[in-house]
């Protein structure tokens, strides 16, 4: 957390990257590190970097394929975050932003059951 809160754009791209790379090699067992995983990857989503957003994306990617399920705690979150992604004028964060887009879709499908409609419709106020 440490790095993606840094001045240093590279500093923050990097510990984007080591996030990432920390629930990869976690497995299973980075869903009891989720709420040291998600938060500063979603922070990072309003970066005024464009780098540092595409590497938001990428980050998120590969936490929600490693935690999956888990991921829909922060749906909320995620989705109103991705919402503007898919519009940002830069080709890379937005092509980013529509992949994570497709792997929440998945994952909402996958587990239906579990998914809060009624947490979530405010959102689409």
């Amino acid at each position: 957390e440490y790095f993606v809160l840094s001045q240093n754009g590279n500093f923050r791209r990097g510990g984007l990257i080591g996030i990432a790379a920390l629930a990869i090699a976690c497995g299973k067992e980075a869903q009891r590190f989720k709420a040291y995983l998600v938060p500063p990857v979603l922070q990072c989503f309003l970066d005024n970097d464009p780098k540092v957003r595409y590497y938001a994306c990428e980050s998120l990617y590969n936490i929600a394929k490693v935690l999956r399920t888990v991921t829909l705690s922060y749906f909320n979150e995620i989705f109103d975050s991705l919402s503007k992604l898919v519009c940002d004028l830069e080709p890379t964060v937005k092509s980013g932003a529509e992949l994570c887009d497709r792997l929440l879709k998945d994952i909402v499908i996958e587990t239906c059951s579990q998914f809060e409609v009624i947490a979530f419709i405010p959102l689409l106020r």
